[in-house]
């Protein structure tokens, strides 16, 4: 009884394991792979219309008196992979940065 027990539940408990670490990376590329197209003078339009088209991702925008800061992470990847978008005044991308 036990054998067939553990015969169903670890074939489905690798299957989880193996879609967690697909999501994960998919969600750590899409930061990544985002975050790389955002150069100097980019404008902050553009940036909101790529990191809309993202799946995995999710983004907040935090006001300072010297521009806004755009942080993008994921919940697929625990944010442990962020892009950090610094746009200025003038609504143009000083920097973008993965942490």
């Amino acid at each position: 009884m036990i054998r067939r027990v553990v015969k169903i539940i670890l074939p489905l408990i690798l299957i989880a394991v193996l879609m967690a670490a697909f999501y994960w990376n998919e969600a750590r590329k899409e930061i990544v792979f985002l975050c790389g197209n955002f150069e100097r003078g980019a404008t902050e339009q553009s940036v909101i219309r790529q990191l809309d088209t993202g799946n995995f991702l999710r983004y907040n925008t935090e006001n300072f008196s010297s521009g806004k800061r755009i942080i993008v992470d994921s919940a697929y990847n625990l944010s442990m992979y962020k892009c950090i978008i610094d746009i200025n005044v003038s609504g143009k991308v000083k920097e973008a940065r993965v942490e």
